[in-house]
This record gives C-alpha cells, structure tokens and sequence, in this order.
C-alpha cells in the first residue's frame, strides 16, 4: 500500500465519510452503523470481527444465599491483535486529523484502564457509538462516548 488513502479503501479498514466531511471508521463490529444523516459504515468481515474482540474475564461473585443463578463481575483486557490494530489506526488517524474510529464501549474501557482518560481522549481516534434514536438505531454523526 501505497499511502493512508490506500490503507483506508483497502477492504480490511472500513471507513464512511459523513455529511459534516467526518471520517469514521469501524474497528471490529460485525454489523453495518446507520448514521443520522443516512449513512452507512460497512461491517468488518466476520474473521477481523472474531479477531479484533475484547477478552470478557468473569469472576463469580458469591451471593449471601445460595441463587437458582450465578452473577458475575467482568473486566476487559485487549489481545495482541486489537493492540497492534489500534497502533495502525493511530498512525492513519495522525497523518488524516479529522476521522474517529468506532470501537465497543467495553473496548474503550480497557484502553482507558491501561492508560489515562486524557489519552483516550486527545490523544487518539477511538470512541465508541452514540445512539441519536435508539429505535431506529441511528447513530450521532457529531457526538461520540468514551
């Protein structure tokens, strides 16, 4: 490849550009986002979706009297594969300002446990989707969570 450009029309990156000139990419959801001005940010393949995930660690939390159910505490931690993909993400996003990468919330929330918030950020693409009309599954074109 020959450029940023490349990388991001490559069939591996999925990216839209929104009506408000907003590049957004998609980092691991295997389902299309639909936007609240129309557009539509393709799914990444089912192999990058398995291989970009967030590694679920549950422990059992003990209950005071024995459940018919179990309730579990979760952490999040991030494999090999997601750091090394955020670290591509990241070189794109400093030479093309102006584009967010779209990553599961349980994502940003390891990233924020393994850095600081401020870096999370200022100084990186990821964040996670903002439902404009949980209804219709319209995500925000301008607001985004960390």
């Amino acid at each position: 490849m020959k450029n940023n450009l490349d990388i991001l029309e490559s069939s591996r990156f999925k990216t839209v550009r929104l009506s408000n000139q907003l590049i957004v990419g998609n980092f691991s959801s295997p389902h299309p986002f639909t936007f609240d001005d129309g557009s539509v940010l393709d799914a990444v393949s089912d192999y990058d979706s398995m291989r970009l995930k967030v590694t679920f660690i549950e422990t059992i939390v003990q209950e005071r009297v024995e459940p018919a159910h179990k309730t579990v505490s979760l952490d999040f931690s991030l494999t090999k594969d997601v750091l090394e993909e955020m670290e591509i993400w990241e070189k794109m996003w400093k030479h093309n300002d102006g584009y967010v990468v779209l990553c599961p919330l349980v994502m940003i929330q390891a990233l924020k446990s393994i850095s600081n918030v401020d870096l999370v950020a200022d100084k990186t693409p990821f964040r996670a989707v903002r439902l404009k009309d949980r209804i219709k599954k319209l995500a925000s074109i301008d607001t985004f969570s960390i």
